[in-house]
């Protein structure tokens, strides 16, 4: 703060160095871009395959991960259309939550239509277009395009980044798609049981919570049946 108004400051006293300012700071970002992109880019490379094997060596939640699928997938299908809608999946159940999320009875009841068709045969249901997996897979491809074009170029051109983007966006469904299959999501879940749904909070205590956030956010519940014990009287 201190600084920001010794540079107000500074500027009052001689304007005329605004504009030398304002053209060595662009040029300075310009600079900086290849440097920047690089090591988010390198970040991304390392990052990404590390979250999807955290995913992938946790079975529960890739069953929940796909139940969570599924209750989006049959909510679409039942108001044909596409519904603003994100969750998160976790090892004891999921979220949803979006300006579009139905009444939690109505998602109860699609979350339970998911487990009896996936047992039923449906396993279609545990992959979504949407997923933040296929968004991942594309930023892990945009981020590896991105360290290739600099390796083998030494430089970004407008051309590499059509090339890049265009590449990631063909890509990026079906290895997504691909992704979700074998790795962050398991599609039987025979063995899942649903607990309970519960309405969590998504505003501080504000009036007319409703205009300020619109958005719902639901937890629903699960548990695995291996885990259960059962005491037998001898």
């Amino acid at each position: 703060m201190p600084f920001l108004l010794l540079l107000i400051l500074f500027f009052w006293l001689f304007p005329f160095l605004i504009i030398p300012f304002i053209i060595f700071f662009i040029i300075g970002f310009l600079f900086l871009i290849p440097y920047v992109v690089f090591f988010n880019s390198f970040l991304n490379v390392l990052t990404i395959p590390w979250q999807i094997f955290k995913i992938a060596s946790n079975k529960q939640i890739r069953k929940n991960h796909s139940l969570e699928h599924a209750t989006v997938n049959i909510l679409e299908e039942r108001y044909g259309k596409t519904l603003r809608i994100g969750g998160l999946a976790y090892s004891n159940g999921f979220s949803l939550s979006g300006p579009d999320l139905p009444s939690p009875y109505e998602v109860l009841d699609a979350a339970r239509e998911g487990i009896y068709r996936m047992t039923k045969g449906e396993t279609y249901l545990a992959l979504h277009p949407r997923c933040g997996t296929s968004i991942a897979t594309s930023t892990f491809l945009l981020s590896l395009g991105f360290i290739i074009a600099l390796f083998f170029s030494n430089h970004l051109s407008l051309l590499n980044i059509i090339v890049v983007f265009t590449l990631a966006n063909i890509l990026s469904k079906p290895l997504g798609l691909t992704i979700q299959k074998f790795f962050t999501t398991h599609s039987d879940v025979k063995d899942i049981t649903i607990i309970n749904i519960y309405s969590e909070p998504t505003t501080y205590n504000f009036p007319f919570e409703i205009i300020i956030n619109p958005n719902r956010t639901y937890f629903i519940e699960t548990t695995s049946n291996k885990n259960r014990f059962f005491w037998l009287p001898f």
